[in-house]
């Protein structure tokens, strides 16, 4: 008998997880994704407030006409995370003379947020791929901070920002600005 009721709670108590992971919206969005327009074969958006140019997906996984797949349909985590020297030679080798690819600024990585959700506070139509803001979702910015470099960490409802030594690792969102324009 106690080992069904034990059975039956655990069950109970686990059901709603599945719930608890899936984003959870407050509201008509912030950031509608009328706010991006994809370029090229989708695998990029210009955001129309910043005229900023960011990659969909994070490394290690490729758009596929309609989302963000591993690379490796096997990785439990999707996305590797970098050290910080990792995701500015990892910038370097996405560039070419016409796309100058570049970690971004705190400032810049939050604009994407989306404040009326969390779990992920991000657009998943634009932005498909996970982590998006999630528990495993820090990001590298180029940010500097008086004892490191900054990352951006946006758990459940609060957004965070802390400092971290730049051998750790966390993910990063490439951007870029339009070709030919003066800002980088």
């Amino acid at each position: 008998m106690l080992r069904s009721f034990t059975l039956a709670l655990a069950c109970a108590a686990f059901s709603g997880l599945p719930a608890l992971a899936s984003q959870q919206c407050e509201g008509t969005p912030k950031r509608d994704a009328t706010d991006f327009s994809a370029i090229g074969d989708g695998s990029q958006v210009v955001d129309k407030r910043t005229q900023l140019i960011w990659m969909r997906c994070i490394e290690d996984q490729s758009w596929n006409g309609s989302t963000c797949v591993a690379n490796d349909p096997d990785a439990v985590n999707p996305g590797p995370r970098l050290s910080y020297q990792q995701a500015k030679a990892l910038a370097k080798s996405k560039s070419t003379n016409e796309e100058h690819w570049r970690i971004p600024t705190r400032k810049e990585l939050l604009s994407l947020r989306e404040p009326n959700c969390y779990n992920p506070s991000l657009n998943l139509a634009v932005f498909p791929s996970k982590p998006a803001w999630s528990a495993d979702g820090s990001f590298w910015t180029s940010t500097p901070e008086a004892k490191g470099v900054s990352l951006v960490s946006a758990i459940g409802t609060s957004d965070a920002w802390a400092t971290t030594d730049d051998e750790n690792t966390n993910h990063v969102r490439l951007v870029r600005t339009p070709a030919g324009s003066s800002k980088k």
